[in-house]
Parts: C-alpha cells; sequence; structure tokens
C-alpha cells in the first residue's frame, strides 16, 4: 500500500489543476483512478521501451522539419 501514499496526492494536483496530466508507466500496475480518464494515461510497458519510442517519435518528428 506504500505506493499509493505516492500516488494519490499527484492524483489530487491532477484532478484540481486545469492544465496537468497524469501518466502512470509500470509493466505490470499501471493506475490511472476514474476521475483523471480524460486528464491522464496508463501505460502498460517497460520504462526503457517507453522512452525509446519517444526518442523515436522526436527523431522523426526533427527530420520531418528538415
Amino acid at each position: 500500500m506504500t505506493p499509493m501514499f505516492i500516488h494519490e496526492p499527484f492524483w489530487q494536483l491532477t484532478y484540481q489543476l486545469p492544465f496537468a496530466y497524469y501518466i502512470s508507466i509500470n509493466l505490470k500496475d499501471a493506475l490511472l483512478p476514474e476521475a483523471l480518464e480524460d486528464k491522464g494515461r496508463a501505460i502498460h510497458e517497460g520504462i526503457a521501451e517507453v522512452f525509446r519510442d519517444a526518442v523515436k517519435l522526436k527523431e522523426e518528428e526533427n527530420q520531418s522539419k528538415d
């Protein structure tokens, strides 16, 4: 239950702040409360894969600008 003490304050902030967006990345336990369905995303992958995909997308974006 200890992770919940970490998640809940961030969920509350995301809910309260109009431009906040919550992203949970965890291979097994990516959680997103129902109240944040429109303000967040739960990604069920490893962090290395997520970063690799993000770098690839950024590189493709940069190439399309050239």
